[in-house]
């Protein structure tokens, strides 16, 4: 007997975990098990023809929000051409409505709910033997004759040390570029009414020394990035201080970045002090703010600490080595557009390197979709079953927070206008939200917010939105903030259409000069020790800037031979040409 386990990722850059859980897992009495790897933005026909040629007798596919509908349509079309094969559906988005799936799809054959290893390896074993035994299978669902049965409860795997690891020679060797994921621990010790992570009790977590072995093999094949999907990474202080030491203390040549969710509540000083001596760009947090909403919290049932989190994120941005990234959720309990207003400004002055303005999703199993009726929701039937409007907020208003989300994407988290949003909306807006709600309602009238802009292009739209606000004084620092963040994230040194520059005489000239000398080189490029002044000039960049209110001109010295690992831009310098 042969089966295939089909991961549909949402990007190339992302990998599978849970497949090869399973394949680990199955032992001779599975028959044989492969794994094979695509994305949702891959031809339904190639992919359909790649499982084709298998000749499998069993298709095991891992179904998510994002890829539910592709799974579905594909197996349809996979029954029909291969009408023998048994089709296994497992994963989140099928884990609490398997009976339905089973209905309203004759293609599926048998649904997992929960952790699927331990149920996956006893099905395969059942199969394989020709064995029809299923009722004693914990959470699988099946046909029998023409009834749908639904074991009871879901598959979980109580001890995670006796799971096999995932991480075998031939999961490793297909990494190349792409995001690896990893788990320390599962489950969660809060419960957020909108998670589905709360309709489990508990955290379980893996041995320690399993975890530091498995991120050794990752380090050792050079993985780019690892990213924890532990839902509170730091909800037990001494393993994650002993994990973030062990990251902590690698040799600084390694290039891996560890990537983890964390609650901000729950760092205290030991483990600040730890993180403060990692590595530059070794380690990046996702923290969930959600809201400020002190009411909206005691409705989703969300525990945390606002005074604290927002200390200690403030504590973690001031340190300088790692990126930060948070979240926000519109649509919630009891936020109105004012208040969403008042955590969007909360969150932005925080100044992190990223800000994610989701919208809440009516997750199946989530216990927030069982209180719809009571807070007034009306959301998409299909995945990912985003909310239309509840009673505190409109479809419309939730339609200009959308908007304010693409101009969040485009100009804050690109990082390619640091220096010109904080001058902008310091001087011309009271608040982020009013900035970023102006450029939608202006893009979207000159016809930009329809349109996919390239980064030059927003240099250009944004010049242009300040036009009719700006005096010509400021419009002047505008346009040299704007080229200095232009040219600290591209290193192509065409200016944008609408950005100006200043030219002089022999500036040129004068660049290759103090290129020549050994001391500058050695103060601020020591990687170009020794090298020639004319090969140097093809790394860096030097510009005429005025930057500042007085306009005060000066000069800016570009590092383009490699990106900061935080903040992702080009480091440059203010020089002087002058002997």
């Amino acid at each position: 007997m042969k089966t295939v386990i089909v991961a549909l990722n949402s990007k190339y850059i992302h990998s599978s975990l849970a497949p090869w859980y399973l394949k680990a897992i199955c032992g001779e009495g599975c028959g044989e098990v492969k794994v094979l790897e695509h994305t949702i933005n891959d031809s339904i026909d190639m992919v359909l023809a790649s499982i084709y040629n298998e000749k499998a007798d069993v298709a095991a596919f891992s179904c998510y929000i994002w890829n539910i509908a592709y799974v579905l349509s594909l197996c349809s079309s996979l029954k029909k051409v291969s009408p023998g094969i048994v089709i296994v559906l497992g994963g989140p988005e099928v884990s609490f409505d398997s009976h339905n799936i089973l209905g309203s799809n004759p293609e599926v054959d048998f649904v997992i709910s929960g952790e699927g290893e331990a149920a996956f390896k006893k099905l395969l074993e059942n199969l394989h033997s020709g064995g029809s035994e299923f009722k004693s299978i914990d959470g699988l669902a099946f046909r029998e004759h023409a009834l749908i049965v639904v074991n009871r409860g879901c598959s979980l795997v109580e001890d995670l040390g006796t799971l096999p690891s995932p991480y075998s020679d031939e999961m490793i060797s297909g990494i190349g570029n792409r995001i690896v994921y990893f788990e320390a621990s599962r489950g969660c010790p809060f419960s957020c009414s909108y998670c589905i992570s709360s309709t489990f009790e508990g955290v379980r977590f893996f041995p320690l020394d399993r975890v530091i072995n498995d991120l050794n093999k990752l380090i050792d094949a050079g993985a780019h990035q690892v990213k924890f999907v532990d839902r509170t990474f730091n909800c037990s202080r001494q393993r994650a201080k002993e994990i973030f030491r062990f990251i902590a203390g690698l040799p600084e040549e390694i290039s891996t970045n560890f990537h983890f969710e964390a609650a901000a509540d729950l760092f205290d000083e030991e483990m600040l002090d730890i993180l403060r001596n990692a590595p530059h760009g070794r380690i990046q947090f996702e923290i969930g703010i959600q809201t400020v909403n002190e009411e909206t919290l005691r409705h989703i049932n969300r525990k945390t600490h606002l005074k604290k989190v927002f200390a200690n994120i403030n504590r973690l941005i001031s340190m300088g080595n790692m990126h930060i990234h948070l979240d926000l959720i519109a649509g919630l309990p009891a936020e109105d557009y004012q208040s969403f207003k008042n955590s969007f400004n909360a969150v932005y002055r925080l100044q992190p390197q990223e800000i994610q303005l989701g919208f809440l999703k009516m997750l199946k199993g989530a216990k927030i979709r069982e209180q719809a009726k009571e807070y007034g929701y009306k959301y998409r039937d299909y995945a990912p079953y985003e909310i239309l409007c509840n009673k505190y907020i409109s479809f419309e208003e939730l339609l200009e927070l959308k908007g304010i989300e693409e101009m969040l994407d485009r100009y804050f988290n690109s990082s390619r206008f640091v220096h010109t949003l904080k001058y902008i909306i310091g001087n011309y807006f009271s608040s982020p939200f009013d900035f970023f709600l102006e450029l939608f309602l202006y893009s979207r009238q000159a016809g930009f917010y329809q349109q996919k802009l390239s980064s030059r292009q927003m240099y250009t739209v944004l010049m242009d939105f300040m036009k009719g606000r700006a005096c010509e004084n400021d419009l002047r620092v505008i346009n040299e903030l704007l080229k200095l963040d232009y040219l600290s994230s591209d290193s192509s040194g065409n200016l944008p259409q609408g950005i100006e520059r200043r030219i002089i005489p022999v500036f040129k000239e004068m660049c290759f000069e103090f290129l020549k000398d050994e001391k500058n080189v050695e103060k601020y490029l020591p990687e170009f020790r020794g090298m020639p002044a004319k090969q140097i000039f093809k790394q860096v960049h030097f510009e005429l800037l005025a930057a500042d209110e007085n306009l005060r001109e000066k000069v800016i010295m570009f590092n383009y031979s490699r990106k900061d690992a935080v903040t992702g831009l080009f480091n440059y310098w203010e020089v002087s040409l002058e002997n």
